[in-house]
Order: C-alpha cells, then structure tokens, then sequence
C-alpha cells in the first residue's frame, strides 16, 4: 500500500477487494487476518524505541523507515497525527476484541440459549467491514507518515464508526 490520494472511496475500494479475497472465510478469520498489521505497526514502535541503543534495531530501522518518522522534528510536525493514529488503531483493537469474544461465545453456546448473541452476530459484516476499511485508512495514513509525504488520511469518519 502507499500514500496515493488519500480518500475514502481508496479505501472502500481496498476494502471490497480485501473482503472479496477473503470471502471463503469466517467473519473472525478475516479479522484476524487483518488484525497482523498490528505485529507490523508493534514492530514499527519497538525498532523507533530500540534504534539508538542496540545496533540491530538501528539496523532494521533504517530499513523499516523508523528514523523517517521518529526523527524529532518529524514528531513535532506529526504529533496529532501519530496521536490521532494511536488512538484508532487503540479502538480497532477493541472492536477486533470484542468480534472475537462474541465468536467464542457463539461457538460454545447455543443462540436459542443466549438470544442477545443473535443481534451481535448479525452486525458482524458491518463491523468487519469497518475494521477492515479502517485498517486501510489506517495504514494508509502510516505509508504518508513513513514516507514524510504532505498528503494525508482524514481519520475522523473511521474513527466515528469504529468507536
């Protein structure tokens, strides 16, 4: 992915491609699926922490672009940005948390036992597809960072819906 015009008619369209890819899966595995940019995004945040001290991480930083964004006149020029960023990615995480719980408990009880299960489930593509869509915009906006490009991700509409 890179930071092409941001927009969320790039990110719908990423969206439906990803979901149609994924279409033979369950709801969770395709968030699960999803959900390995936060290993990517963690390993981002470890080398920035790292590359000063060790000579490995400095090492992988400079291939990862860590010294990009973590260079401090960069973080001054993009604090709200890396805050706005941290906080979604934070919410997703929640939302990926609880898509996850309401599987297991699908799948350990019967919806006839536990009828409220039945609404929760039946938002589950809704919510899917805004994680996903979400993810997009959010790696999006992390390609703009890293690269140090002038073009950003408006945030707030995903923001609004996945919280």
């Amino acid at each position: 992915m890179s930071c092409k015009a941001p927009g969320e008619e790039i990110a719908y369209k990423t969206t439906l491609s990803i979901l149609n890819k994924l279409s033979n899966y369950s709801w969770v595995a395709k968030v699960l699926t999803l959900s390995a940019f936060a290993l990517e995004y963690g390993h981002f945040w470890f080398l920035s922490q790292y590359q000063s001290t060790e000579p490995l991480a400095k090492s992988l930083g400079i291939i990862d672009r860590v010294p990009q964004l973590t260079k401090p006149q960069a973080l001054k020029k993009h604090c709200n940005a890396i805050l706005e960023l941290n906080n979604l990615i934070k919410a997703t995480w929640q939302v990926i948390d609880i898509i996850i719980e309401l599987e297991r408990l699908n799948s350990h009880h019967d919806i006839k036992q536990v009828p409220a299960l039945a609404p929760a489930l039946e938002q589950f593509p809704v919510d899917v597809y805004w994680v996903i869509i979400t993810i997009v915009a959010i790696v999006t906006q992390f390609e703009c960072l890293t690269t140090d490009s002038d073009k950003r991700q408006d945030l707030s509409p995903f923001g609004q819906k996945i919280t």
